[in-house]
Order: structure tokens, then sequence, then C-alpha cells
């Protein structure tokens, strides 16, 4: 599984995990499908952690000037998850964001925190929006990005279990 997001609009958010040897398509791919979704303003968990990635300056430069969008779009907080001896990618591409809130962290938690945080504030800020967690939403979707080639799939609900 080289990359894999899944896209929750009823929550506002997307998830992405890389996994083992990533190609600088593959995250290219991956940007320009997330591009695609018309998502800038929701929350991002990126998840890095356990990939890796030859990414050159120019390349992260491409990648985030595709995600900008116009001058006029807002958007939502990126949380990237590392490595503790790893992360050059997720903090060369924070370097290049300007006025978004990117934030590198180590522990899942923190992320989820972090992204909660922002969220809890932006929702104080529009009074009469819905509250939920952001990782239950049944709507959600989902897409795996290996080599050029892009697949749906589906997500698996958890089924409440009744005691007898």
């Amino acid at each position: 599984m080289p990359v894999y997001m899944e896209v929750s609009r009823l929550h506002r958010c997307v998830t992405i995990v890389a996994r083992g040897a990533i190609l600088p398509e593959e995250i290219m791919g991956a940007a320009k499908q997330l591009f695609e979704a018309q998502v800038p303003q929701f929350a991002k968990l990126v998840d890095v952690a356990a990939a890796n990635a030859e990414v050159s300056p120019e390349q992260i430069q491409r990648i985030a000037e595709l995600l900008r969008g116009g001058p006029d779009v807002k958007r939502g907080p990126v949380a990237f998850l590392v490595s503790p001896e790893k992360g050059e990618f997720a903090r060369a591409f924070a370097a290049t964001q300007g006025e978004r809130p990117v934030s590198v962290f180590t522990r899942l938690r923190e992320a989820r925190d972090w992204l909660a945080r922002i969220d809890e504030a932006e929702r104080r800020a529009d009074a009469g929006a819905f509250q939920s967690s952001p990782w239950s939403d049944p709507e959600r979707e989902a897409v795996m990005f290996r080599r050029g080639q892009r697949r749906k799939l589906p997500i698996r609900q958890n089924r409440p279990t009744y005691a007898v």
C-alpha cells in the first residue's frame, strides 16, 4: 500500500497514509487526486511515518503549488505524522505553506488532538456546525494509488456487537 487516501466530506477531513518506498510520481498522483477532490479547506492528516521517498525540493515545490490553489481559497490545517528519525519531506512541505497551519508530529494522538483543537475553534466561530468525530463518517471515500494506478476501496464499517 504505497499511498492510501480517505476523504470524509461529512467531517471535512482527509486521511493520507503512505507506506514503503514511494515514488515521486505516486506522491504527485495523490496530490492531484487531492486537488481534484476539491477539499482545500478540509483538515488533513498525512501519515508518512513508515514511508521512504526521495523527493527533490523542486518536486516538493510543485506539489505545494498544486495544492495551494488560488489566493482566495481557504486552506485547512495539515498534520504530518513522521517517525522521529525521518520527516524531511513533511518539514520541507511545511516550509512552503505560509499562512496554512502545518505541524509535524511523531504521535498519532498528538496529531489528531491538534487537528481537533483547530476544528473546535473553527466550529465555535460557526456556532451552528455539526459536532462529531472526524474519523467516524459512514460516507467517507477511500482511494489507493500504486504504480500509476488508482483504485477505489470499500470502507469497513464498524458495526455494533450485541451481547446475548
